[in-house]
């Protein structure tokens, strides 16, 4: 004849093996731990005298064992819980996610060609390809503040040569840092070049045919050519582009069309806000370069010459960043910028 619950939870608790047996083990270790030490000065006779005048309620065998088994099926379901409960995955250093697929987008690793389709939600490991499809585009999320959109064809590795590093092996890529950010690590290699963003709103084209083309619409973003890297870095100022090819770099400016086409793609992109200390002060030069890793000299129409750090820029003005705090300058009245370091 079959036992009864009661009769197997009663057998476990007096010894015997069944598969009831781990839980009760486990409930037993779990009560058998003390949760108040008692006072050094207190002797055990004199606990165990309070102990026995101390009224406490008598519980009957069946209700004894009642009470077991509903503790047994408790831990049963809470540790079936903790299996079968997915553990969340780890966050990458980039904390780079897939935010938006339009069409159909993959993964493949280093280690393997294999392609896997991407979904919403899922994060990018060092090292691992992304690659979009024809008509394809792929919203990232990098960080916050930080966004980038994928286009067609496109193919993008995290790559591991710094901590906000990507290489753009074809295609293109929009990029939108908030301007209160950071950015001096964040570069995008190419075939025929390096990119470091020294501003927000940019795009990077890949093809073997044109070379690698940068295009600016707010902020500043520097390119240096890979084979002419003896003539430092090109810095870009909204509205102009660059193409770096083998033989060298051409630099222009974007039409007004072009200009028009990447505001339309932007408006896409949209980033977390992020406010800018406008009252931040440094106590010398070195603590503001330390802080932005670069030092830029600004020459005025009248004269006057002012240093510090462009930490922002629009149509009508630059946000430059000095030891006391930042000020605003009309751009018209700008006559050259130097980069001192």
């Amino acid at each position: 004849m079959e036992e009864s619950f009661e009769q197997k939870i009663k057998k476990a608790i007096e010894g015997e093996k069944n598969e009831y047996s781990s839980s009760i083990e486990k409930l037993s270790e779990a009560l058998s731990i003390s949760w108040a030490n008692p006072p050094k000065e207190i002797s055990f006779e004199e606990i165990y005298e309070k102990a026995q005048s101390t009224k406490i309620a008598v519980f009957s065998k069946p209700l004894f064992y009642s009470i077991a088994a509903a503790a047994a099926i408790l831990v049963g379901a809470f540790g079936l819980f903790i299996l079968q409960t997915p553990k969340a995955p780890a966050q990458n250093e980039y904390n780079v996610s897939i935010r938006k697929i339009i069409g159909k987008a993959y993964l493949f690793s280093k280690d393997s060609e294999k392609l896997l389709a991407l979904n919403e939600g899922e994060l990018v490991g060092y090292g691992q390809r992304i690659r979009t499809e024809i008509g394809s585009k792929l919203f990232l999320s990098i960080a916050k503040g930080e966004g980038m959109i994928l286009g067609e064809s496109t193919e993008l590795e995290i790559s591991e040569e710094g901590k906000q590093s990507f290489r753009l092996r074809e295609g293109s890529i929009l990029v939108h840092l908030h301007k209160n950010l950071k950015k001096d690590e964040f570069r995008i290699f190419t075939e025929t070049g390096l990119v470091e963003v020294r501003g927000t709103k940019f795009e990077v084209r890949e093809n073997s045919k044109e070379g690698t083309i940068v295009s600016v619409l707010e902020g500043r973003v520097a390119a240096k050519s890979a084979t002419e890297q003896n003539r430092g870095e090109q810095v870009l100022e909204p509205g102009q582009k660059i193409r770096l090819e083998v033989k060298g770099f051409q630099r222009s400016f974007l039409s007004a069309n072009e200009q028009k086409d990447l505001n339309v793609k932007f408006s896409e992109l949209h980033v977390d806000e992020i406010p800018r200390n406008s009252e931040k002060a440094f106590s010398n030069k070195e603590d503001l370069f330390n802080e932005y890793q670069r030092l830029e000299r600004v020459i005025l129409s009248g004269g006057e010459t002012l240093e510090g750090v462009i930490v922002d820029m629009d149509e009508n003005f630059m946000y430059l960043q000095t030891l006391e705090k930042e000020i605003k300058i009309q751009r018209d009245s700008v006559m050259e910028v130097i980069q001192l370091r």
